[in-house]
Protein backbone atom coordinates (compact mmCIF):
# COMPACT_ATOMS: atom_id res chain seq x y z
CA UNK A 1 0.00 0.00 0.00
CA UNK A 2 3.07 2.55 0.38
CA UNK A 3 3.61 2.70 -3.22
CA UNK A 4 0.19 3.78 -3.76
CA UNK A 5 0.65 6.94 -0.86
CA UNK A 6 -1.33 5.16 1.79
CA UNK A 7 -0.34 4.38 5.14
CA UNK A 8 -2.03 1.65 7.69
CA UNK A 9 -1.25 2.40 11.16
CA UNK A 10 -3.20 -0.01 13.34
CA UNK A 11 -7.34 -0.37 11.89
CA UNK A 12 -7.58 2.46 9.61
CA UNK A 13 -5.80 3.67 6.44
CA UNK A 14 -3.81 6.62 6.53
CA UNK A 15 -3.17 9.45 3.68
CA UNK A 16 -2.08 13.06 3.21
CA UNK A 17 -3.04 15.29 0.69
CA UNK A 18 -1.76 18.83 -0.84
CA UNK A 19 -4.12 21.44 -2.10
CA UNK A 20 -2.96 23.91 -4.54
CA UNK A 21 -3.13 27.83 -3.35
CA UNK A 22 -5.94 27.95 -5.77
CA UNK A 23 -7.93 25.75 -4.95
CA UNK A 24 -7.56 26.61 -0.47
CA UNK A 25 -10.76 28.51 -0.36
CA UNK A 26 -12.58 25.64 -2.25
CA UNK A 27 -10.99 23.19 0.28
CA UNK A 28 -11.59 25.31 3.35
CA UNK A 29 -14.70 25.59 2.67
CA UNK A 30 -15.40 21.60 2.02
CA UNK A 31 -13.99 21.71 5.53
CA UNK A 32 -16.16 23.48 7.60
CA UNK A 33 -19.23 21.82 5.86
CA UNK A 34 -18.31 18.07 6.69
CA UNK A 35 -17.28 19.53 10.24
CA UNK A 36 -20.77 20.56 10.51
CA UNK A 37 -22.06 17.45 9.30
CA UNK A 38 -19.78 15.64 11.71
CA UNK A 39 -18.14 13.45 8.21
CA UNK A 40 -14.42 12.80 7.75
CA UNK A 41 -12.41 13.73 4.82
CA UNK A 42 -11.90 10.35 4.18
CA UNK A 43 -15.30 9.41 4.37
CA UNK A 44 -16.45 12.46 1.33
CA UNK A 45 -13.96 11.07 -0.43
CA UNK A 46 -14.86 7.11 -0.69
CA UNK A 47 -18.56 8.26 -1.33
CA UNK A 48 -17.53 10.80 -4.30
CA UNK A 49 -15.76 8.11 -6.09
CA UNK A 50 -18.51 5.62 -5.08
CA UNK A 51 -20.87 7.83 -6.88
CA UNK A 52 -18.57 9.16 -9.33
CA UNK A 53 -16.38 6.81 -11.11
CA UNK A 54 -16.33 3.73 -9.13
CA UNK A 55 -19.13 1.92 -11.55
CA UNK A 56 -18.76 4.02 -15.19
CA UNK A 57 -15.39 5.88 -14.69
CA UNK A 58 -15.61 9.27 -16.91
CA UNK A 59 -12.03 9.23 -18.59
CA UNK A 60 -12.77 12.58 -20.32
CA UNK A 61 -13.84 14.54 -16.87
CA UNK A 62 -10.54 13.00 -15.17
CA UNK A 63 -8.31 14.22 -18.03
CA UNK A 64 -9.96 17.51 -17.69
CA UNK A 65 -9.07 17.39 -14.20
CA UNK A 66 -5.26 16.44 -14.52
CA UNK A 67 -5.38 19.10 -17.57
CA UNK A 68 -6.45 22.17 -15.49
CA UNK A 69 -3.31 21.66 -12.98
Amino acid sequence: MRDIGSYRQESNIQTSVSIKSKDECDYLALRRLLKGQRISIGEYLIDCYRELDKDVVDVNRLRTLQMSR
